[in-house]
């Protein structure tokens, strides 16, 4: 199966339409025409769960969110109050994609916005041009890692754990991981100041003035997580509170327009319909590959291994990175998550914990070369004299940090535990 999907797409063949034709292929080879019935049955069983409601209402809230120019005035904000320290510019630049992480969900969204605003911003400040490439390719991964994400209702769902608590989890490793970026970008430019120069200083008032464009963003935000904390909404109604909330602010700022709504609209569909073909595929994909055994024979693989349950953790994270170099992260949640999840809960290890670990995994392949999606939104959006070879060359200390970030949760479980548990309490 493996093998024909690698084979699929070096032809070539649109990834969903892949895994769907192996997947028809193999179980027809296996049990002939009365097996097709099953794969139907599964998809369809699956397309159904209401969770997946909430995947067109996070991407909605996204596209008005970058439509409404909301992120050029928390640029602006972020510019006048760090743009006078050393790598304050790029400091921001991470602020950014964590607020825009929390409010919805995707990758894309801050990757692009902030590579059509940041990068030649900091560009024309005399920022190094692979610390300002690397920030934005970098701090825009956040967005799948930060709740809502798109990819947690997914993993969730392909590997039967609580999306609610996952969402939860990824809070203090996605503050750690933007943390620990904007401590790297200060570290370089207290040692390289000619890296990140300072910019020019604002008065108290033209600083106050502009936070004004934090009080939007910052109520859709508590809106939607905090919803989700004190148990008034599920995940997916979290959403719909969100998808108001952005029409209100886009309202408020007067550029709720009919052609934002047009524009949005269409947007949304295009993508949401695009991700589900994807996550059509990908379950088909799993129902065969469940079909012919694959799961009972790799836990029976790994129990006549007799290796440590912390080697088979390791192996996993592998396995998931180096898949993340090749494979559209939605084919990997599919496709791994059936059969990884079963494994580690028979380990003893938390499938909240692990499925953050997953996550933090697959915000690697976002910008680990050669197909990281990351490396080709900013390659679209930067500055034409911008090469994808600067952009390869860019990223790789916030690379590093992303696995010193899974290292740290993996040695440190409370760092995605204790938020879950505590919303447990509450809601108790």
């Amino acid at each position: 199966m493996f093998a024909g999907l690698i084979v699929s797409l070096i032809l070539g063949v649109p990834l969903a339409f892949s895994m769907g034709g192996i997947a028809v292929g193999i179980v027809y080879w296996l049990y002939g025409a009365k097996g097709l019935p099953m794969i139907v049955q599964n998809t369809f069983g699956q397309a159904w769960t209401e969770v997946y409601m909430a995947i067109p209402l996070f991407i909605f809230m996204g596209v008005v969110l970058e439509r409404a120019g909301i992120a050029e005035a928390l640029f602006e904000c972020m510019y006048r109050w760090s743009g006078s320290l050393r790598g304050g510019l790029a400091i921001g630049t991470v602020g950014i994609c964590a607020l825009f992480a929390a409010m919805t969900g995707l990758t894309a969204t801050a990757t692009v916005t902030m590579g059509l605003i940041a990068v030649p911003a900091m560009l024309r400040r005399g920022y190094d041009k692979s610390l300002a490439l690397g920030t934005v390719a970098g701090s825009g991964t956040l967005g799948i890692l930060i709740p809502p994400s798109i990819y947690m209702i997914l993993l969730g769902i392909a590997g039967r754990t609580s999306v609610g608590k996952m969402f939860m989890g990824g809070v203090l490793p996605g503050l750690l991981l933007a943390f620990m970026f904007a401590a790297y970008i200060a570290i370089r430019a207290f040692f390289q100041p000619d890296l990140a120069p300072a910019c020019e200083k604002f008065s108290l008032r033209e600083k106050v003035v502009s936070m004004r464009a934090l009080i939007l963003p910052l109520l859709v935000i508590l809106a939607v997580l905090g919803s989700i904390f004190l148990g008034i909404a599920t995940p997916t109604e979290a959403a719909s509170l969100g998808a108001v909330g952005v029409i209100m602010a886009a309202a408020i700022r007067r550029e709720l327009t009919w052609q934002v709504i047009k524009e949005s609209t269409f947007t949304t569909f295009r993508i949401t319909g695009m991700c589900m073909w994807i996550c059509f595929g990908a379950m088909c994909f799993s129902a065969a590959y469940t079909a012919a055994g694959a799961v009972i024979y790799f836990n029976e693989l790994l129990a006549g291994l007799e290796l440590s349950r912390w080697t088979i953790l390791a192996t996993l994270m592998v396995v998931i990175f180096i898949m993340g170099m090749f494979l559209d992260p939605f084919a990997i949640v599919f496709i791994v998550a059936p059969m990884s999840f079963p494994i580690v809960q028979a380990l003893g290890f938390d499938p909240t914990w692990y499925g953050i670990l997953f996550i933090i995994n697959m915000m690697t392949g976002y910008i680990t070369p050669p197909f990281g999606f990351n490396l080709f939104y900013l390659k679209a959006t930067a500055p034409p004299d911008i090469t994808l070879t600067d952009i390869y060359r860019s990223i790789w200390p916030f690379l590093a940090i992303m696995v010193i970030g899974m290292v740290l949760v993996m040695l440190f479980p409370q760092l995605v535990l204790w938020l879950p548990s505590l919303m447990m309490k509450v809601r108790g």
